[in-house]
């Protein structure tokens, strides 16, 4: 095939590879057939913070790229990251600091593209509430999930706002907002996508506070897979890998049509539910480097999670943040849509 690069066409190029990162170059590929048939495991049940991957299921793009995919719903006791280490998923969502808690344990996985390039945990408060800052959780009480994402961004907004954890009366949460309509607590952490609609339907008036701005971000549903399978199967994680950016790139350009194609994937949807999701997740989508090109992976923020990691004692030594990522899929993406 021959190609004909204008002067145009080439600066768009640089531009484009100078935005969302030059490609490593690719792994060897190996000898044996690669695996074809696989599986995502989500965070949770199939909801527009998922709208890429289904998506890219209900309209064939997996299938037009020889790929077999199983979507599979996440769930307290159906965590993606021991379920794609132990090899009954190939493919899941994680938060960026699992990736590298988890490399720091010996587990060896790997992230292909980063989704929520802010993230999606913000803290609920009542309206009618003095509390309006991280500093105003002193003598209040606070919901909190133990050894989750959650707690690491709590400590991480605590440190970054000089809030000492022990003047903080702290509850187990739940995966309800009960407790905080019933004002067992007066702050909750929640998911900006979705919980707070949820909140208001039932008569609560809110007000959110995000760590991000007080310098504190973190990335959520990263889409990661292990290291091995990313060694020995090269091409069916670039196919995976550019079929779920195409999916995103539909969600993202028309998200009505979107709504109501995950609302016939998952009829236990509420529709209106659906809208204030989209909205929400296409602005942690599209945050940050996200917006030039989504599922970026942004060196220097994974860098900064890292370093912060590191102070909040989360991690132990300083982590291989190249050796944490798989970057070239998404960048060769961007590139062949120049």
């Amino acid at each position: 095939m021959r190609y004909l690069f204008s002067a145009l066409l080439i600066l768009s190029l640089a531009s484009l590879i100078a935005a969302c990162g030059a490609p490593a170059a690719p792994a060897a590929s190996s000898a044996a057939p690669e695996v074809r048939q696989v599986s995502m495991r989500l965070q949770w049940f199939p909801q527009y913070q998922f709208a890429g991957y289904i998506v890219a299921k209900v309209k064939g793009y997996y299938s037009e790229v020889g790929l077999d995919v199983t979507l599979n719903p996440g769930g307290p006791d159906l965590v993606p990251l021991p379920l794609v280490a132990t090899g009954k998923d190939t493919f899941g969502s994680t938060g960026a600091d699992t990736i590298f808690t988890s490399r720091e344990q010996g587990i060896d996985v790997v992230a292909l593209a980063s989704w929520f390039q802010a993230s999606p945990v913000t803290f609920m408060v009542h309206s009618d509430s003095n509390i309006r800052q991280p500093q105003d959780f002193v003598d209040h009480t606070v919901g909190m999930f133990y050894g989750d994402n959650v707690e690491t961004e709590y400590l991480a907004l605590l440190a970054a706002t000089g809030v000492d954890r022990q003047r903080i009366t702290e509850i187990p949460g739940d995966y309800s907002i009960v407790p905080f309509l019933e004002r067992r607590a007066d702050v909750w952490p929640v998911y900006a996508t979705d919980q707070p609609n949820i909140a208001r339907r039932q008569g609560a008036e809110i007000r959110l506070i995000f760590a991000r701005d007080y310098g504190v971000q973190l990335m959520g549903d990263v889409l990661f897979t292990s290291a091995r399978f990313a060694r020995e199967n090269p091409n069916t994680v670039r196919a995976f890998v550019h079929a779920t950016l195409r999916g995103w790139q539909e969600a993202i350009a028309h998200p009505d049509e979107t709504v109501a194609l995950i609302a016939a994937y998952n009829p236990d949807l509420d529709h209106d539910q659906l809208a204030f999701e989209a909205a929400e997740t296409i602005k942690l989508l599209t945050y940050g480097a996200g917006k030039a090109c989504p599922g970026y992976n942004d060196v220097a923020a994974w860098q900064s999670e890292a370093d912060l990691l590191g102070k909040l004692a989360i991690l132990s030594q300083p982590a291989d943040v190249a050796g944490a990522l798989r970057s070239l899929y998404v960048s060769e993406y961007y590139q062949q849509q120049n």
